[in-house]
């Protein structure tokens, strides 16, 4: 399967399992959908991201924050976002 990068946070996504819903088409990551494969709000996937990298880069809630939203204004999905 070719590598596709997630349209919402970027995550590389290289199995079905790491596709919404499974499914291999989607241009959204198993972190930003719900079970069936469809895009989470904004919120909740700023929150999402958040948390990961707080747990994962040892940076404030705040700076966490910031990152993400900077990252998520690159991404597809959230470019038409004011």
């Amino acid at each position: 399967m070719e590598e596709k990068i997630c349209g919402s946070c970027g995550m590389p996504m290289r199995t079905k399992e790491e596709f919404g819903g499974q499914r291999e088409g989607n241009d959204y990551c198993v972190h930003c959908c719900d079970t069936a494969g469809n895009l989470k709000s904004y919120a909740d996937v700023l929150a999402g991201m958040t948390a990961f990298a707080v747990k994962m880069m040892g940076v404030t809630e705040a700076e966490a924050k910031a990152t993400a939203i900077e990252n998520m204004a690159k991404m597809p999905a959230w470019k038409d976002r004011s």
